[in-house]
């Protein structure tokens, strides 16, 4: 496994795709994609607890007593290979995914379908992984258990489900915790597992369909806004959708903000093509499923008038389109059944800390001032009022954002207002921050490319994954010394190879020729407001 990735990754590096006489095959990035990913999924299955549920019947291979069983770690830590397995192969997706940016970027207008097919081959190990990095998935299963049962997910955990794996699986911690997501994901919850028949496999093969139908979602509509900016559709693809971190959230992660970001986008596509009422629907529904997409209501509403409107024109329209979105809701809430018990219920989650968590970092840094400074402040308090500033923060610069959308561009303020509402939240998930980075895809250019693409590759690293408490584990066995020194002799050896087959016109900006081009053929000039009110 190890040498055919090496092959691959040599022969990308060494068989320049960026000339001047045609577009670029894609062909070998899409196959060392598939190998990193496959390389990922192994270490992650041999990991154990540490990237994966390790109990009996929480996937069909890799769990006790099933195929793959006996490569599984049966202990709590995951040993040094898998963590080199799972590190190694999300780093060489990293890596052949900026490479693919480099390629799409010197070579404009490459062909779209070429694109999609490398995202879907890097999708497949993920899509037949087991739930990586997260047991949210089973809470899902949980939940949709409830409401086929007619129990109310928005006043009761899955533990009253007894001892059954929609509960078991979920974990302890969620037994009790009412259900933080809207009628849309609930209904399609409670239906696929009825459509499973209560069959907790089928029903968690179902869940990740879902998120594979956020990432088709994702996959069809970024053409559509790329090309309403002047961008060029296939780049935004690879940069939006093929992101390694996407693809280990939301695809390997079966994580619902998958689906929530595709009916996001979708709507801001309907919205270009079909007018704002297709697109308010479209957005209702992602709100449906998580509540920052009332974002979108919010962005269609207020670039709703023409332009120019003034501040009296644009509420109103804004109101019209928060009116038509709650309606929307208000039937998806009384055919489900369910009701509007997930407003009260959005801060369910913040019950745990990632460790990652910006509000956290700030945390800890004022309590240990004011521990130096000699006051005896409890750091939950600190946190707790850290919380509250940070969110007063990202609702100012968010409606400042939203307020200028008409001339930063919709899309550029809607995707940097979830970006920072992620950030500034007071528990932060890698795939918190797919709400933000997939919008930005189509518009990013410059510095804000630059900070997508490095946002994307750390979170996916460090955020999608345990990685601190991996760290302190292999410190507890003595053997963190070693697994470092053998990181750091891979890191120098890549180091090496892409000294050696560096491209010399291949830059970040793309080479001469496509700079001298100036902006993709065959692409529509910028659109700001397609469809103005009267």
């Amino acid at each position: 496994m190890v040498a055919m990735l090496e092959s691959l990754a040599r022969r990308v590096l060494r068989d320049d795709p960026v000339h001047d006489d045609g577009p670029p095959s894609l062909r070998r990035f899409g196959l060392a994609g598939l190998a990193a990913g496959g390389v990922a999924v192994l270490g992650a299955v041999m990991g154990g607890s540490s990237f994966v549920s390790h109990l009996p019947g929480a996937w069909f291979f890799g769990t006790p007593g099933g195929p793959l069983g006996s490569v599984a770690a049966s202990a709590s830590r995951a040993p040094a290979l898998a963590i080199l397995f799972v590190y190694g192969g999300l780093g060489a997706l990293a890596a052949v995914w900026w490479r693919l940016l480099r390629a799409l970027r010197a070579h404009p207008g490459t062909s779209l379908r070429q694109v999609v097919r490398v995202v879907a081959a890097w999708a497949v190990p993920f899509a037949v992984a087991p739930p990586l990095f997260s047991r949210d998935v089973y809470s899902y299963a949980g939940q949709g258990a409830l409401v086929t049962f007619h129990i109310n997910p928005y006043h009761y955990g899955p533990g009253v489900l007894g001892a059954t794996p929609f509960n078991l699986l979920a974990g302890p911690l969620w037994a009790n915790t009412p259900s933080p997501y809207g009628p849309t994901f609930l209904s399609l919850d409670g239906l696929v597992t009825q459509l499973s028949g209560h069959q907790f496999l089928a029903d968690l093969v179902l869940l990740r369909l879902l998120s594979v139908l956020g990432l088709v979602l994702i996959v069809a509509s970024l053409p559509t806004l790329a090309r309403s900016v002047g961008r060029d559709p296939s780049f935004a693809v690879a940069l939006g959708a093929g992101s390694p971190m996407v693809l280990a959230t939301i695809v390997g992660g079966a994580h619902n903000d998958g689906l929530m970001v595709g009916l996001l986008v979708a709507g801001l596509a309907a919205w270009l093509r079909w007018g704002p009422p297709a697109g308010i629907v479209l957005c209702a529904l992602a709100a449906g499923v998580k509540a920052p997409a009332v974002l979108g209501l919010v962005l269609i509403g207020w670039n709703w008038a023409r332009p120019g409107a003034g501040f009296v024109r644009r509420g109103a329209r804004t109101l019209l389109a928060l009116g038509l979105g709650g309606a929307v809701l208000a039937a998806l809430s009384a055919v489900s059944g369910v009701g509007w018990g997930w407003v009260v219920n959005l801060t369910a989650g913040d019950k745990i800390s990632t460790g990652v968590t910006p509000v956290d970092d700030v945390t800890r840094g004022l309590a240990g001032l004011l521990h130096l400074a000699g006051v005896t402040t409890p750091t939950g308090s600190v946190r707790a009022v850290v919380a509250v500033c940070a969110m007063a923060m990202a609702m100012a610069v968010g409606t400042w954002l939203l307020w200028h959308s008409p001339r930063l561009g919709p899309l550029r303020a809607l995707g940097l207002s979830l970006l920072v509402l992620a950030l500034f939240s007071p528990v932060l998930w890698a795939w918190y921050l797919t709400w933000g980075l997939v919008l930005l895809a189509p518009v990013a250019t410059g510095l804000l490319r630059r900070a997508v693409v490095w946002l994307s590759v750390c979170e996916t690293i460090i955020g999608a994954s345990s990685v601190l408490g991996i760290l302190r584990s292999l410190r507890h066995d003595g053997i963190l010394a070693d697994v470092l020194v053998v990181l750091g002799v891979a890191g120098a050896v890549l180091l090496a190879l892409r000294g050696r087959y560096e491209l010399r016109d291949a830059t970040w900006s793309g080479s001469p020729a496509a700079r001298r081009a100036g902006r993709t053929p065959g692409v529509t000039p910028a659109v700001q407001n397609p469809h103005p009110g009267p």
